[in-house]
């Protein structure tokens, strides 16, 4: 079962749980805008610019909306666009591109931000929240992050076993103070853990190098050498802010690059999940 990604061999049934579909589902259902979404702070336009910015500067928003003397939201200001004079001189209008339903799954809101960097929220009729990408940084979605991330690097390891077995044919293409790195950190883990691997005990950046020197890997997945060692490298940098929980995650990324790597690595799982679950299945139907 350990290798087979709780897919059972003998029954071809999935357990519940497991898959990328059901985590996303979780996700999309579930989890929405609603959860992150800051309350959108407000100002009317013949306030004083200097001091909505000093009020801005000491809660650290960048952004707050305008709305007119009956509580209607007619725009927004930018925080670093204020000086001096009154607001209505710095007021933006507000384009539908720049709205979104607080029902908005936070599955999808990478790519939302991808070409904005807040966005506004409507929470039943009227626009109430802001979500900027320092969201990306809060529990939520870091759960969502490094759901993903993990079962990346567990499939990872389903298909270095695909290719090489259980008899660790990949160690010839590591070097050898890699190999015996992995087996210090095997023999001081191992303890009562009979399920542990000599794969699991190597570093994701070995993985990397395995993966880019199998070629039926690359052709299965359409990945060249490049492409599959900047995702794998990408991700490693995703996941070792999350699980140092640095401040923010994406400080090591441009925002398009963290973005694309996340879509690169949800697009692998699903062709993973669905390759693998046909090999689950034509090697059942071989047996029996």
């Amino acid at each position: 079962m350990k290798n087979e990604l709780w897919i059972a061999s003998d029954t071809g049934k999935r357990r519940k749980g497991t898959s990328f579909k059901e985590i996303q589902g979780i996700f999309t259902e579930n989890i929405t805008t609603r959860h992150i979404y800051e309350p959108l702070q407000s100002c009317r336009p013949y306030y004083e610019a200097d001091q909505v910015k000093y009020e801005l500067e000491s809660i650290d928003f960048d952004t707050a909306g305008v709305i007119d003397d009956n509580d209607n939201l007619i725009g927004y200001i930018i925080r670093e666009e204020l000086d001096g004079g009154y607001i209505q001189n710095y007021i933006n209008k507000i384009s539908s591109e720049k709205l979104i339903s607080d029902f908005t799954p936070i599955s999808e809101l990478l790519n939302i931000l991808l070409d904005n960097e807040f966005i506004f929220v409507i929470d039943g009729k009227k626009t109430e929240g802001i979500v900027t990408r320092a969201d990306i940084n809060k529990p939520i979605m870091r759960i969502y992050l490094f759901g993903i991330l993990s079962l990346f690097e567990m499939h990872l390891n389903y298909w270095i076993n695909y290719h090489y077995g259980e008899e660790n044919d990949w160690k010839e293409l590591l070097k050898i103070n890699r190999v015996e790195g992995a087996e210090n950190v095997f023999s001081n883990r191992k303890g009562n853990n009979d399920e542990l691997s000599l794969l699991e005990c190597l570093q994701i950046s070995d993985k990397k190098v395995i993966l880019k020197g199998t070629v039926k890997f690359l052709e299965k997945f359409n990945f060249s050498k490049n492409n599959i060692e900047t995702l794998i490298s990408n991700s490693e940098k995703i996941r070792n802010e999350l699980a140092h929980s640095q401040k923010s995650i994406i400080s090591n990324l441009k925002w398009e690059l963290f973005v694309e790597t996340i879509n690169d690595i949800e697009k692998f799982l699903t062709e993973s999940e669905e390759m693998h679950e046909n090999t689950i299945r034509e090697e059942r139907n071989a047996r029996f």
